[in-house]
């Protein structure tokens, strides 16, 4: 959400900024960092969305869904090449517990500390590059062939949004949420379907 707010800030257009952040923000709720897990980089997938959306003046809802699923992936990908690093960084917890025996002999905390973000910055750097580099050519190649169909769609934010609450609904860990979550959306597809 603090990137939406200060992408807003930028661009002057919170309506879009804290639509894709919040659509994001939503749908990986239910996944936290415990332990040794990596969830989704959220932030790639959201920063390379509101770049892509505003860089090609897309405001329409039913039009920024598609650059919101063309990101998703980059949560995941962004999360493995953390998942690398940290595998890089197996020696630096061995020198850090050299250190913590012989402080003197071995690279101090702040050493193995800056030598960690300045690998992990430019990667990060160039990943991002890569990746909106990509989604650019993607959504300017795909959304005029795709405009025509999505723009007759009555599709608001706070429909995205309810896709994205499945992420909060998830959170809960509560079996009759998820069957009352099912039933609205059977209940929401019927009503749409025959009447």
């Amino acid at each position: 959400m603090a990137i939406g707010f200060f992408w807003g800030i930028l661009t002057g257009d919170f309506t879009l900024s804290l639509g894709v952040s919040l659509f994001f923000e939503l749908l990986w709720l239910d996944i936290f960092p415990a332990g040794t897990s990596i969830p989704p980089n959220a932030l790639a997938p959201t920063m390379v969305s509101l770049g892509a959306v505003h860089s090609l003046g897309v405001t329409q809802p039913s039009v920024v869904a598609v650059a919101l699923l063309a990101a998703l992936p980059l949560g995941r990908a962004f999360s493995r090449i953390e998942a690398y690093h940290r595998q890089y960084e197996n020696d630096a917890y061995t020198r850090l517990l050299q250190w913590a025996k012989k402080p003197k002999g071995s690279l101090s905390p702040m050493a193995l500390i800056r030598r960690s973000i300045l690998i992990m910055v430019p990667v990060n750097f160039v990943a991002f590059g890569l990746a909106m580099a990509a989604m650019m050519v993607f959504l300017y190649l795909l959304l005029p062939r795709l405009s025509p169909f999505l723009k007759p769609i009555p599709l608001e934010w706070p429909h995205i949004w309810v896709v994205g609450s499945i992420g909060a609904v998830l959170s809960l860990r509560h079996r009759p949420a998820y069957a009352l979550l099912l039933g609205g959306v059977a209940l929401a597809v019927a009503t749409r379907m025959f009447l």
